[in-house]
């Protein structure tokens, strides 16, 4: 159990970093929450602050960091809605997922839902997320986690 929730915060972590570019950015403060069936404890919300490459938010492309084992396919954006599915890969372990996110202008939630298998377990993981726009300025390329 221990193991999967290591591998899940390994690829939803990948998903909400946006070092991977060196651009001007802009800061915003996320907060995720995950919930996993049969999880001894349920887990807190987390929420950082981030810099993210403006107009960064609405891509879950450019919002995956370099290091990212996830890639996004079947991106649609209609309105002020984005969905997409993601495959991750990490240590030979495959989550399948799909998300969306819902955007105004100086925020945004979604959720994702991922499920896969590892050490022959089954597990089901559910994200939910928000972010808002703090501002100040920064530069993408020169923060670190």
């Amino acid at each position: 159990m221990k193991k999967i929730l290591l591998v899940s915060i390994a690829a939803f972590t990948g998903l909400i970093s946006a070092e991977a570019y060196s651009a001007a950015g802009e800061y915003w403060e996320v907060t995720t929450k995950m919930e996993m069936p049969g999880m001894p404890m349920e887990m807190p919300a987390q929420t950082v602050k981030v810099c993210m490459p403006k107009g960064g938010e609405r891509d879950p492309q450019r919002i995956q960091g370099q290091d990212s084992s996830c890639q996004m396919t079947d991106v649609k954006a209609v309105g002020n809605k984005t969905s997409w599915k993601a495959k991750c890969v990490n240590n030979g372990e495959t989550m399948n997922g799909t998300g969306e996110a819902v955007y105004e202008r100086d925020s945004y939630h979604g959720s994702m839902h991922m499920t896969g298998q590892t050490d022959g377990q089954a597990f089901d993981m559910k994200n939910t997320y928000s972010g808002r726009r703090v501002g100040g300025s920064c530069n993408t390329g020169a923060v670190k986690r």
